[in-house]
């Protein structure tokens, strides 16, 4: 192998290295968030799970508050990729879904997949950002992003054929705000009991009540 050819392996090497050792400081820190909370969460902690050493930490994070975000991004997005959930495939195939019952069926799907990831630690930014005001900016984005995952989901579903007819606006956003919010996870699976599957099921019968004719269901 030339010379070029070692630089281009080692290159490609340490970019690798620099991934895997991001993708163990952040899911080190989602587990310390989750179980400890915010205030119970120390970056010497984190970078103790991870392997690495606390400058390593805070060389790529600086803050506690970048850490919980990433943290965040980690746990919705389910890797440390930076594709923006907009523009991952899940998304696109909904928005292929030839009609409404199909495309509610994958958004149920997306909703148990991407909650059962997130509920628990969305709940720690939600408790930090009352005692912390360097976890606002967090907060302000996640609610900005559910914003646009409600104005998203009701614009592609009235654009579907095999919806209720009559649907307004405010109905199907309010439909999609309830099975979008976190606390609808926690509620139904920490106080109903129910598990992701069912959890899942009962997405489907509340999409259904809601927004398709009343003769059908999701599948």
């Amino acid at each position: 192998m030339g010379t070029s050819g070692k630089r281009r392996y080692d290159s490609a090497g340490r970019r690798a290295a620099a991934a895997e050792r991001r993708h163990a400081i952040v899911d080190a820190a989602r587990a310390a968030f989750e179980e400890r909370g915010w205030a119970g969460t120390r970056l010497q902690d984190v970078s103790a799970a991870a392997g690495v050493s606390q400058k390593t930490v805070e060389a790529l994070f600086r803050t506690k508050a970048a850490l919980l975000q990433a943290a965040v991004d980690y746990a919705i997005r389910g890797d440390v990729d930076a594709t923006p959930m907009p523009r991952r495939e899940a998304i696109a195939e909904m928005e292929r879904a030839p009609d409404a019952p199909a495309m509610l069926e994958l958004h149920a799907h997306h909703l148990r997949v991407v909650n059962t990831r997130s509920a628990l630690i969305a709940s720690v930014v939600e408790q930090a950002v009352t005692a912390d005001s360097s976890v606002e900016a967090l907060w302000s984005r996640m609610n900005r992003n559910r914003r646009y995952a409600v104005a998203w989901a009701t614009d592609t579903l009235l654009s579907k054929r095999g919806r209720r007819r009559g649907l307004s606006r405010a109905h199907v956003e309010s439909t999609f705000w309830v099975a979008l919010d976190w606390e609808t996870y926690r509620t139904l699976t920490e106080r109903a009991g129910l598990d992701a599957d069912g959890y899942e099921r009962w997405l489907r019968t509340y999409y259904g009540a809601m927004l398709l004719p009343l003769r059908e269901t999701t599948r």
